[in-house]
């Protein structure tokens, strides 16, 4: 199989196998919410909170910061709203032109629903199979099925006004929902019940607040290069002229303007903040100073 050819590749056993594979060797810390991002021409300072126990915090010092947040976590930071978790708070607060490109770039929704089955009942050949539902509002409802293992399971989309109904429902109700249309294509006695079901509300989950970005009406592919640029801190006088290295570096799916929510684009974009990192504080090595 060439790559190059396909436009989308599963992973076996599941993405949680690249983060893991990635994270061999570093130091990574556990319930260590951002709470705080505190940035100057001298460095950075970021505090933490553990979320199981929001009065506990610790400070880390650094050079720089790599800020990976969701598009929709930082749309948060950008119209702050109190009370909210992983409201993150940045000092000085982030300048207009990144926080007006943050508010204009789309965040959206898309929610699964995994369903397990003791037997396969749909073609065994088929990789997927498409719902339409019998209203507008309810064509993102269900609209398609994955079966990525040919093993008896199922992953159904929701995508939006009905990902945002289905966050404020049970799981109980949207699983007898998959049900009735599982059995509306495949007949009331050719579908069993599901023995175990996974239900997603990225919308909810305070650490994305969605899914991935797109270019709302109003936005533009620009934006996506506005989000990847970094932030230098403001001069002590506080006016326009910017004063020092840039400490705030951004990478994430929504910083990509090439290959926007995919898993790829958010790779390639942590390895571009990294490259412009090292260079920042080691040099480039390709491009040597002209000696004098």
């Amino acid at each position: 199989m060439n790559i190059k050819d396909c436009h989308s590749v599963s992973v076996r056993n599941g993405y949680s196998c690249v983060p893991v594979a990635l994270a061999e060797g570093l130091d990574i810390k556990l319930n260590a919410g951002v709470k705080k991002v505190e940035y100057s021409s001298s460095g950075v300072e970021v505090t933490v909170f553990n979320p199981v126990n929001p009065v506990i915090t610790n400070t880390y010092h650094a050079d720089v910061v790599l800020c990976t947040l969701p598009l929709g976590v930082l749309k948060l930071c950008a119209t702050p709203s109190s009370g909210q978790l992983n409201s993150v708070q940045f000092s000085p607060p982030l300048p207009d032109w990144k926080t007006s490109a943050i508010q204009r770039l789309g965040f959206g929704n898309l929610n699964k629903v995994v369903l397990c089955f003791e037997r396969i009942f749909w073609n065994p050949q088929a990789n997927l199979f498409g719902h339409v539902g019998s209203t507008t509002a309810s064509r993102g409802e269900l609209f398609l099925f994955w079966n990525l293992y040919k093993a008896p399971v199922l992953l159904a989309l929701v995508a939006g006004e009905a990902a945002a109904i289905m966050e404020n429902v049970t799981d109980d109700v949207i699983v007898g929902r998959c049900i009735a249309v599982l059995r509306g294509i495949f007949g009331q006695s050719g579908v069993p019940q599901p023995k175990e079901t996974i239900v997603t509300r990225w919308r909810a989950d305070p650490w994305s607040r969605g899914s991935y970005s797109f270019v709302a009406v109003g936005s533009s592919g620009s934006d996506y290069d506005l989000l990847a640029s970094p932030v230098i801190p403001p001069s002590p006088q506080g006016v326009s002229v910017t004063s020092g290295p840039a400490r705030v570096f951004f990478a994430g799916e929504h910083t990509i303007r090439n290959y926007p929510a995919t898993v790829h684009g958010a790779f390639l974009s942590g390895l571009r903040e990294a490259s412009r990192i090292a260079d920042q504080i080691i040099g480039n090595p390709c491009h040597p100073q002209p000696a004098e």
